[in-house]
């Protein structure tokens, strides 16, 4: 008797059950600064336990590409008061080198043997004058290929 399994390379992303679109890849939160700092302030994206998670069979490459956002001017992605104002900032991944992730430029995705959080880094940049007081905002769309 011949018993035989075949696994195939792939990746799982895991959201909520049966979700396979519009995953919670996570929030990068800038937190809270004075309209007169001037500053670049980084941080990594985070979930609070609600960032979806990427698996992959070893051996497998993955990719990842994300869009300018809502609000950009060019290639620069940008965050907004909707009311005319913004904010520059930039996405790169996070890693022992971080890679600058251009908008809509597909870079590979370097992922471990266990399930990782999207392994994304924010750096904004506050100009130090000028900005009205309120929340600035931007939404991204991630896409991943293996």
């Amino acid at each position: 008797m011949l018993v035989t399994a075949s696994v195939v390379r792939g990746c799982i992303v895991s959201g909520a059950p049966q979700q396979t679109a519009n995953l919670p890849f996570g929030r990068i939160d800038f937190g809270t600064h004075p309209a007169v700092g001037a500053a670049s302030i980084t941080a990594l994206a985070g979930g609070g336990g609600l960032q979806a998670r990427i698996e992959c069979t070893p051996g497998t490459q993955a990719s990842i590409s994300a869009n300018a956002g809502l609000h950009a001017q060019g290639t620069q992605r940008r965050l907004s008061n909707n009311a005319g104002q913004f904010i520059p900032y930039a996405l790169a991944l996070a890693g022992a080198a971080t890679a600058p992730l251009p908008p809509n430029t597909v870079v590979d995705l370097p992922l471990g043997a266990t399930a990782t959080a999207l392994p994304i880094v924010g750096t904004a940049s506050l100009p130090g004058s000028g900005l009205a007081a309120g929340l600035y905002t931007d939404t991204v769309q991630v896409t991943l290929t293996w």
